[in-house]
């Protein structure tokens, strides 16, 4: 995939891909810095791969076969250090789980990419109530709107996304409220 354009198309896979292969490897390591530094060691490994890939999908499954990896070698050389230190034995993570996280991180990169098609104020409420947690109170002094205004983005927000994701991928966003 990456050609002649390949720092452009480059930079539109990392866009699409950084957040859900963060998400990813933050659900099998639980450490939101390191899951940051894996991600960003995957699309190094991405870019020196100078590889033409046919196809979106090959990018994404090159993509989370790389985070898992390198995820599962944090692991082991943590449980490794924390054997020495303590001696506790080495357990494998079940691969249920990680196709789990794969599905999870996918789904919510759909949400990501549906988001940022809304428009800029209900995108702003929509992302401080979901990805920030913030209620509607500290919304409206946030952006100095009225709670009421914060509400109907809210809902005009709601109604665009269900408009826009599938079935599978609203329902887990209605999960999130």
């Amino acid at each position: 995939m990456f050609g002649t354009a390949r720092t452009s198309e480059f930079n539109t896979v990392v866009k699409h891909y950084y957040p859900a292969i963060v998400f990813f490897a933050e659900k099998i390591i639980d450490n939101h810095a390191v899951a940051q530094e894996i991600a960003q060691d995957v699309f190094v490994k991405l870019w020196e791969k100078e590889q033409n890939f046919d196809n979106d999908t090959s990018i994404r499954n090159f993509l989370y076969l790389s985070a898992r990896n390198r995820c599962l070698n944090y692991i082991r050389d943590n449980r490794r250090k924390q054997q020495r230190e303590e001696s506790i034995p080495l357990a494998p993570i079940p691969e249920d789980d990680i196709t789990n996280n794969i599905i999870i991180a996918e789904v919510w990169r759909e949400i990501e990419l549906a988001i940022n098609t809304l428009p800029e104020q209900c995108k702003k409420v929509i992302k401080m109530t979901f990805q920030e947690g913030k209620s509607t109170d500290e919304i409206a002094n946030q952006l100095n709107i009225t709670e009421s205004t914060v509400r109907n983005q809210k809902a005009r927000g709601l109604s665009l996304l269900k408009k826009s994701l599938s079935d599978k991928a609203f329902t887990f966003l209605l999960l999130l409220i």
